[in-house]
C-alpha cells in the first residue's frame, strides 16, 4: 500500500512538479522542480551525483535515479516530506492524529464521549467543505488564514447558519490549530486575527406558569418515566447526558441527595445535588426497591434498568410531548432547567445556594437566571440592614 504521506493522484507534470534530468558540467548534478506546499511555488531541488571510479557506472547511477525522483513526483512523492519529517504531514493524517487523542482522552476519562462526537462532526463538515469546494487540499500546512476565512463563510453565508454556529467552528478551528502548532505541523495559529460575530444576549426562555401548568398536566397522564426525568430537571438541574448514567447507587434517600459521580459529570468532578421536598416523593416511588446497578433511568420508557438511555431518546419525547400541546419551539427541554433555577431565585433562596444545586462554577453564571425587579420588592423593603444608630430616637 502506498504511504498516504506521498499520495497525491492529482501531481500535474509542469504545475506540481518537473521533471528530473542530468546536468552533464563540471559537476554532475540532477535537477528538479518542486511545489513548495507553503510558499506554493516551484522551488529547484538539487542532487550531486556521487563521484566512481567508473564513468559508466556513474552514468548508469545518475540515469537511475533521474527515472526513479521521476516515477516517485508522478506519484505524488514531494520532497519536502523527507526534508521536514512530521512538519509536512499530510491533512488527513493531522485529522486522524487529532481523532486519536480525542478518543484516547475519552478512554483516560479526560474528555466526553459527546466532546469527540462533537469534534468528528466538525471535522467531517471540514472536509465536506474541502470535497464541495474542490480544493487540492495535501498538507496540513495548508490549512491558513485564507482557508479558515472561506470557510467560515461557506458555514455562515451558503449553508445559512447562526453567528453562533460560526463561532463555534471558529473555536474548533482554533483549538485544532493549537493541537497542530503543538506537534510542531503549523508554526503560527491560522485563526489569529478572526474575531467571533456579535451575537445578541443569549435570551433563556422561562416558562411562565400557564406553560408549566399545561405541561405537568399532560406528563401526569404518562404511564412511564418521561415525568420524572423532566422534574429531575426542573427540580435537581441534572443535565440530560447525566440523567442517563446515573444509577440507583447514586441516590441517597437517608440524607436526600443525589451523588453524581466525576465519572459522568460535566466537569469531571464529583458533586452532591440535594433533592427538594416537593421533588422527593417521585424520585423515591421511581427509584424503588431496584438493585444499585440499575440505570434510573433506562432505554425502557425511562423506567428504571440494565440498559442505557441513549440521550436522544430525551430530545425525542420532549418533542413529541410539544408537538401535542402545540407550544412554540422556543420551549426546549433545557427550559426545564432554566425555569427551575429561576423559580428557585424568585423564591429568594440566595445565589449562592443556587449555583451549588446548579453546579456553575462561577455564580455570575447563576446570576444571569435572575430576572430584574421593575416593581415594588418586599425583599429589599424588609432587609435587615442599618448604616449608624439614631440616638435621639432612643
Amino acid at each position: 500500500m502506498q504511504n498516504p504521506e506521498v499520495h497525491r493522484a492529482s501531481k500535474i507534470i509542469f504545475v506540481d512538479y518537473k521533471p528530473a534530468e542530468l546536468k552533464l558540467n563540471k559537476e554532475w548534478i540532477i535537477v528538479y522542480y518542486s511545489k513548495n506546499p507553503i510558499s506554493n511555488k516551484l522551488e529547484r531541488i538539487r542532487l550531486r551525483v556521487p563521484t566512481l571510479d567508473s564513468k559508466t557506472d556513474r552514468l548508469k547511477l545518475a540515469k537511475f535515479t533521474v527515472v526513479a525522483i521521476n516515477v516517485k513526483l508522478a506519484a505524488g512523492w514531494s520532497p519536502f516530506i523527507e526534508q521536514a519529517g512530521t512538519t509536512y504531514k499530510t491533512f488527513q493524517s493531522a485529522v486522524d492524529d487529532f481523532l486519536s487523542s480525542i478518543k484516547k482522552q475519552v478512554k483516560d476519562n479526560v474528555a466526553r464521549p459527546d466532546t469527540l462526537r462533537t469534534y468528528n462532526s466538525n471535522l467531517n463538515l471540514l472536509q465536506q467543505y474541502v470535497k464541495e469546494k474542490k480544493l487540492n487540499i495535501v498538507f496540513a500546512l495548508e490549512l491558513n488564514k485564507n482557508f479558515c476565512v472561506n470557510y467560515l463563510d461557506w458555514i455562515y453565508i451558503e449553508r445559512e447558519s447562526s453567528p453562533r454556529t460560526r463561532n463555534n467552528h471558529l473555536g474548533f478551528l482554533r483549538l485544532f490549530s493549537s493541537f497542530l502548532i503543538g506537534r510542531g505541523v503549523l508554526n503560527e495559529n491560522p485563526t489569529l486575527g478572526i474575531k467571533n460575530m456579535k451575537l445578541l444576549a443569549k435570551k433563556r426562555q422561562v416558562f411562565p406558569e400557564k406553560v408549566k401548568q399545561t405541561i405537568y398536566e399532560e406528563l401526569m397522564t404518562y404511564n412511564n418515566g418521561f415525568h420524572t426525568v423532566c422534574m429531575a430537571t426542573y427540580f435537581c438541574f441534572i443535565r440530560n447526558t447525566e440523567l442517563g448514567k446515573i444509577k440507583v447507587w447514586n441516590f441517597n434517600f437517608n440524607e436526600n441527595t443525589i451523588f453524581i459521580n466525576k465519572e459522568i459529570s460535566k466537569n469531571k468532578k464529583d458533586e452532591t445535588i440535594t433533592i427538594p421536598s416537593q421533588f422527593l416523593d417521585v424520585i423515591k416511588k421511581h427509584v424503588g426497591e431496584n438493585p444499585s446497578d440499575f440505570y434510573v433511568f433506562s432505554s425502557d420508557q425511562f423506567k428504571p434498568g440494565l440498559k442505557k438511555m441513549p440521550v436522544r431518546k430525551i430530545g425525542s419525547a420532549w418533542e413529541a410531548l410539544r408537538d401535542k400541546l402545540k407550544l412554540e419551539s422556543i420551549y426546549q427541554f433545557y427550559g426545564l432547567k432554566d425555569t427551575g433555577i429561576t423559580d428557585l431565585l424568585n423564591s429568594g433562596v440566595p445565589a449562592i445556594k443556587v449555583r451549588d444545586q446548579a453546579r456553575h462554577y462561577d455564580i455570575k453564571i447563576t446570576e444571569m437566571y435572575a430576572q430584574r425587579k421593575d416593581s415594588f420588592d418586599s425583599f429589599i423593603q424588609n432587609a435587615a440592614i442599618t448604616f449608624g444608630n439614631n440616638k435621639k430616637a432612643s
